[in-house]
């Protein structure tokens, strides 16, 4: 932790401050945006709760902070709960059905940027359709077989998700109204895009890597693949491995992990102190405390129950 502290202080000191305040500036917006996009939501399925913008952003902002620093996606979860708890009426189906409709501009997004990173890019991917020319008979069969396959899957699904998706549907209540939609929630989560760009162009002008339209929907990209992987607070190992194969050629390896660690350090940071702070100002201190410590100590149980399982499992040896 010392020498995290460390890393971090050495990474703060060496970023101009006005930089370093833009940077914090667009993260926290982004942060800001993110959540006014769930108070129109959650207002829109629970119109009889009295959804408030203020408490919806703190649990958002403490859910970012926690998901900093927690495995497994413990923010989100802890997030959920306290709208499950603030909100009246609201059901856990309800708010997953929210949550879907939270992710649907970002992951029509995420497609496109990958779409063009795949076909745009080049040297992205190195794609080869020559098998498919030669072997027509059997790319019928392939693409006939896969799409028999991917039917009976979806019937499957349909059948086992069809109530839990009834009880879900209240969540997305606002898609009923589609001007309301584009404009309280993809218009708003499009600023908060906006915003995300500014972070990534402003660390990159800080670390001095090439801006470019190009160069920061790369490091968008490299970063979506790599946030299910926390290797360093931020998931900066994976997020640096990635950004030197998109970055390659554009800035000398050195500047580049200079930069992708910088940026995962000082906005992880951030998350984490604006977040608990936010979430603190919510429940109180000494409860937000008892939140990190409990997670932790499940995480630890949860590890240690897997090591017995497998201690237990495996057979003694003379």
């Amino acid at each position: 932790m010392v020498g995290w502290l460390e890393q971090l202080w050495d990474t703060i000191t060496a970023v101009s401050v006005p930089l370093l305040v833009l940077g914090v500036s667009f993260q926290t917006a982004q942060t800001l945006f993110v959540a006014l996009a769930w108070r129109n939501i959650l207002r829109a399925a629970y119109p009889e709760a009295g959804v408030t913008y203020r408490p919806i952003m703190r649990y958002y902002a403490g859910g970012v902070g926690l998901n900093a620093i927690l495995p497994a996606s413990a923010g989100t979860v802890a997030m959920l709960g306290f709208f499950r708890s603030s909100i009246a009426g609201s059901t856990v189906a309800g708010l997953v059905g929210a949550t879907v409709v939270e992710n649907i501009f970002f992951v029509f997004v995420s497609i496109l940027v990958y779409g063009w990173l795949f076909f745009g890019v080049a040297g992205s991917f190195d794609v080869h359709f020559g098998w498919f020319a030669d072997h027509p008979a059997a790319s019928v069969v392939i693409l006939v077989g896969g799409a028999i396959l991917i039917f009976i899957a979806g019937r499957i699904l349909y059948r086992r998700f069809k109530t839990t998706w009834e009880n879900a549907k209240e969540g997305g209540a606002i898609l009923a109204d589609r001007r309301k939609f584009l404009v309280q929630v993809v218009g708003v989560e499009a600023l908060s895009y906006a915003a995300r760009m500014g972070v990534n162009a402003t660390f990159m002008q800080a670390f001095h890597v090439p801006v470019s339209v190009t160069n920061v929907f790369l490091i968008v990209a490299a970063s979506s693949i790599s946030s299910t992987v926390a290797v360093l607070p931020g998931a900066a190992g994976a997020q640096t491995a990635l950004a030197s194969v998109v970055l390659h050629g554009v800035a000398p390896q050195n500047v580049i992990t200079a930069y992708t660690v910088g940026q995962a350090l000082i906005t992880t940071a951030w998350n984490v102190a604006f977040g608990l702070g936010a979430l603190a100002h919510q429940i109180g201190w000494a409860e937000t405390r008892k939140l990190v410590h409990r997670k932790r100590k499940d995480e630890k149980e949860k590890d240690a129950a897997v090591v017995a399982d497998d201690a237990a499992a495996t057979p003694a040896r003379e």
